[in-house]
């Protein structure tokens, strides 16, 4: 066994086909299919069922497959640890992230981060939980955070951080409909919802309907921004996690109350399986990470309802 056979065995695995690994791998397609029946004799057993459609993992394969993604990633970081140097935080880093990460979390801390790492090269892209999970998967980044979390063999997911999911609305809003207790009980909304291509909808939606929130009417829009300053001039309001909103909130710019029953948003970090992560990149999920420990653990020591209620006041000044 060796590292081009498992190599060829993934590809296989991946694409569904000898044919479609060859293309991959830019070898030629009997090469491929030599290299999986030399690791099929090594291990005594059929890694595939061939068909006329491509080639299925058999019970065995999708044991080697997990594996292999091990053997691959460990590999990798052996490579990168021995041509970057072990102690060098540097080269190209490619992130993606949710929209709530790139706004509430990221500027917080991307200036110390590039400081204390002259020699890293960040390239940083937003957009909602599928572009991001198709990015990772084809190498256009290097991992991602989303909100909603893939369920696919070829990447490792973690969950790194979760937090409240508020109804947010303006300031005269809030004065106007202040009441504790479920949303059920309340008058229906008007409200504005990240199109179905966000995660974030799927969680409001069933939010909605298994608890019976009332709503007049519904708007679509995608853009975070636009969401806010929206939700700012109108009667209309929105569910957002607190991280997206807490600058606009200690600005007393918009006010915002605790869902009733309470609602959470997780986010996770995805990464191909096979490949680990630079030291460099490492780096960047750890400064992440804390900074999401630390937007939690502000926003557990306010008193949500007073928030709100500060913010109406200052808006009546």
């Amino acid at each position: 066994m060796n590292l081009r056979q498992m190599s060829a065995f993934v590809a296989v695995y991946e694409s569904g086909s000898i044919n479609r690994a060859a293309q991959r791998l830019n070898v030629a397609q009997p090469s491929v299919s030599s290299l999986v029946q030399k690791l099929e004799s090594d291990l005594g057993t059929r890694l595939f069922e061939r068909l006329a459609s491509g080639a299925k993992p058999t019970a065995a394969g999708d044991t080697f497959y997990r594996h292999c993604q091990k053997v691959l990633a460990e590999v990798d970081a052996a490579r990168k640890s021995i041509s970057g140097g072990a102690d060098r935080v540097g080269g190209v880093v490619n992130v993606g992230l949710a929209p709530t990460a790139a706004k509430g979390i990221m500027p917080k801390f991307l200036a110390d981060y590039l400081g204390e790492h002259p020699e890293v090269e960040l390239q940083i892209a937003e957009a909602f939980s599928g572009p991001l999970t198709e990015w990772t998967l084809s190498g256009q980044v290097d991992f991602a955070v989303v909100a909603v979390p893939p369920i696919d063999r070829r990447l490792v997911t973690r969950r790194i951080a979760s937090e409240p999911i508020v109804l947010v609305s303006s300031p005269d809003w809030a004065h106007d409909h202040a009441h504790a207790g479920p949303l059920a009980d309340g008058s229906p909304l008007k409200l504005v919802l990240p199109s179905p291509r966000n995660g974030l909808r799927t969680i409001i939606d069933l939010y909605i309907h298994a608890n019976d929130v009332p709503v007049a009417r519904s708007v679509e829009l995608d853009s975070l921004y636009g969401m806010l300053e929206f939700v700012k001039r109108s009667d209309w309001v929105t569910f957002l996690s607190v991280t997206a909103i807490v600058n606009e909130l200690e600005r007393g710019e918009i006010a915002m109350r605790p869902t009733d029953p309470p609602l959470e948003l997780g986010f996770y970090l995805i990464h191909p399986a096979r490949r680990a992560l630079s030291t460099a990149a490492a780096s960047f999920v750890e400064r992440l990470v804390e900074g999401f420990a630390v937007s939690k653990a502000e926003w557990l020591r306010r008193p949500p309802l007073q928030a709100a209620r500060r913010s109406s006041t200052r808006a009546a000044r």
